[in-house]
């Protein structure tokens, strides 16, 4: 077998093997969408890209300790048709977020609404359609 075929099998097993995998990580599978939670936090990183937001939150434990918790959410066309815009939520803000928790209780969830520094509530549609209220509880 030639080194040009040999080559080209790899990469034909290679990309067959990883659809798997990149499907899995792009699933909403982890989290309970019939629950929401608010939790209010420092952000620590933002990245509204394709194929979807990733957010760190420094929050506060019930043990006075605080830890970072990452989220994820959808992507950039979401984002921008629930009013999201750059700048919005910058690194340092305190701010409110609205998540779909883990299904496994693990910290974190699906970004599905935030409450910027500055007062702005972005709210997204839900999986379900499910109305929920658009503020958090104070």
């Amino acid at each position: 077998m030639s080194k040009t075929m040999r080559s080209a099998l790899w990469a034909i097993v290679l990309l067959a093997g990883s659809g798997p995998a990149a499907l899995a990580h792009h699933s909403g599978a982890l989290y309970d969408f019939t629950k929401n939670v608010w939790v209010s936090g420092v952000v620590e990183s933002i990245r509204v890209i394709n194929p979807h937001m990733s957010l760190t939150l420094v929050v506060l434990g019930k043990d006075g300790k605080s830890r970072a918790i990452e989220f994820e959410g959808d992507s950039v066309n979401n984002f921008y048709r629930a009013g999201w815009r750059p700048h919005m939520v910058r690194v340092g803000d305190r701010i409110k977020v609205r998540y779909n928790p883990r299904k496994d209780g693990a910290d974190g969830g699906f970004v599905n609404g935030f409450v910027a520094a500055n007062g702005e509530t972005v709210i997204f549609r839900l999986p379900g359609g499910n109305p929920v209220p658009a503020r958090p509880a104070h």
